[in-house]
């Protein structure tokens, strides 16, 4: 079968097994290979999209505790005003 798609596309040899050789690295490239599997770049963009995320939660949560720390000291300030207002 593969020396019929050979005639039938008319590639020479030598151009089929270099477009072998480039695919197999693009595979590689993308999906790793079986002494390194989590080297290929889907799974490195995985592992990126994890740590985005992580991110992000961590982000979400510092900003929700700036944002109650902000109220607790407008709180206070606002009572110590009032306070001060009141008893000079």
């Amino acid at each position: 079968m593969e020396k019929n798609i050979k005639t039938m596309c008319n590639i020479p040899d030598k151009t089929l097994e270099i477009l072998q050789r480039d695919i197999a690295e693009i595979k590689i490239a993308l999906l790793g290979n079986k002494y390194n599997p989590t080297g290929g770049l889907l799974c490195r963009t995985n592992q990126i999209e994890e740590e985005l995320n992580n991110l992000k939660r961590k982000y979400e949560k510092t900003l929700a505790y700036a944002a109650g720390a902000a109220a607790g000291v407008s709180i206070i300030i606002t009572l110590v005003a009032y306070i001060l207002d009141k008893f000079v």
